[in-house]
């Protein structure tokens, strides 16, 4: 795992490309000069702002004329540097994550000071420990100059820190500096000059990162088949509920299941509730229900009620710790309940926390504390109850409430009638 991770700006964090390019066009245009594509600009950038005006003006202006490109350029950016910029798609939510497993993330930019906090701040606002853009006394990147001053800033160790760009220098710029660096294709640059610059890793999305990170993978609910396919073949994902997040394995492989109780330290006597897709599930895995299932079911499922019932010895004994009965619920969240349709297997899910510590709200927090213990997480927001289901025992009457959770005795009661529940 690696406790700092180091971004390039532009074309890595921040999609600046339009706003770049309108600002050359403009100054451009207003001297009669060739104006330039889009996609001519993604080539021209990098370097910082006055390599970018030499490179958009004619060849052979004078030292005064390229000077006043440059106030001219400045000046138009200034002003309409947020019209079109727009964080990456899933960057967010990745800082998010990462941040939640306590790494320490920096940006180091070749985008002048003055310019690269504000601008970090407005799209990230608290998300970053420190911002270093260029300096007029100092090199820019590839140099490494500026790297390890901000290094030094974040107590970053060379061992312990990735560098993630979008080119070839931000790639020149962290071997120079003794570090792995990730390069990214949703920037600027190409594969080749990726690879040509030596990067130790090139991804196509930003959830990549965390697997690299962190060594758990973070996934998004457009991958729900993937994630189940991962649940298929045995393996641990963390997946949201309305909840909490839960630890997910595949309900019908013991081994897997074993592996839940070994990532979180549960002790082995504690049995596994499942999460199904409805009623039909249920019966695959319960036995003797009776009609009050039904009803609740009717009445809050998809929902944070989890009711004991006697199982049906399909399951691997592991999951109720060799015990009679078994736990049931039908989270309310379509992400998860995609993987469970995907599936077509129960998940025997315990909350996604290391046992004794607070149950996860967010990916974030999943990330925190079983990163590299689990396989992936699939990201689907923060949970909108935030505490854990209320789970009812229904092998006796009256039914026990065993935990008051997301949902309260009082609609119980209203569901099941009046002596249904065992006093207080």
């Amino acid at each position: 795992m690696y406790t700092h991770v180091i971004f390039d700006l532009d074309g890595t964090l921040l999609n600046t490309i339009d706003d770049l390019a309108d600002a050359g066009n403009h100054v451009c245009q207003s001297h009669g000069w060739p104006t330039h594509t889009v996609d001519q600009f993604k080539y021209m950038v990098g370097n910082g702002i006055p390599n970018l005006v030499s490179r958009f003006t004619p060849d052979g202006l004078g030292e005064e004329e390229l000077a006043q490109a440059l106030v001219e350029f400045s000046t138009y950016y200034g002003e309409h540097k947020e019209d079109k910029t727009a964080p990456y798609p899933g960057v967010a939510a990745l800082l998010d994550a990462l941040k939640g497993a306590g790494v320490r993330l920096a940006v180091l930019s070749n985008k002048a000071h003055a310019l690269a906090g504000p601008v970090v701040e407005h799209y990230f606002p608290g998300v970053f420990d420190y911002v270093q853009g260029a300096l007029p006394d100092a090199p820019l990147k590839p140099d490494p100059t500026l790297l390890h001053a901000l290094m030094g800033q974040i107590g970053a160790q060379p061992e312990a820190t990735l560098f993630v760009g979008d080119s070839g220098v931000d790639v020149l710029t962290g071997k120079n500096g003794g570090l792995t660096v990730c390069g990214v294709l949703w920037g600027f640059r190409e594969r080749d000059e990726l690879k040509d610059a030596g990067a130790d890793w090139i991804i196509h999305s930003p959830d990549q990162l965390a697997a690299i990170v962190t060594g758990t993978a973070l996934l998004t609910g457009s991958q729900a088949m993937f994630a189940a396919g991962l649940l298929g073949m045995g393996r641990l994902a963390a997946v949201p509920t309305e909840t909490v997040y839960g630890l997910a394995a595949d309900a019908t492989l013991g081994t897997a299941v074993q592996a839940v109780y070994e990532a979180k330290g549960r002790p082995e006597s504690k049995p596994l509730s499942v999460l199904v897709d409805g009623m039909d599930m249920v019966e695959t895995v319960c036995r003797d229900i009776p009609e009050d299932a039904y009803k609740l079911a009717e009445a809050f499922w998809p929902g944070p009620l989890t009711m004991i019932l006697w199982g049906n010895k399909t399951l691997p004994p592991v999951v109720t710790a060799g015990g009679d009965t078994q736990g049931v619920r039908c989270p309310d969240h379509p992400d998860t309940l995609a993987v469970i349709k995907a599936l077509t297997h129960p998940l025997a899910c315990p909350s996604a926390n290391l046992s004794g510590k607070p149950s996860p709200k967010n990916a974030g927090e999943v990330l925190g504390q079983l990163a590299g213990k689990i396989d992936a997480v699939l990201d689907g927001g923060p949970c909108d109850v935030g505490v854990e289901s209320t789970i009812l025992d229904l092998t006796a009457a009256p039914y026990r409430i065993l935990r008051q959770g997301g949902l309260s005795r009082e609609k119980l009661e209203a569901v099941l009638g009046p002596g249904k529940l065992e006093n207080e």
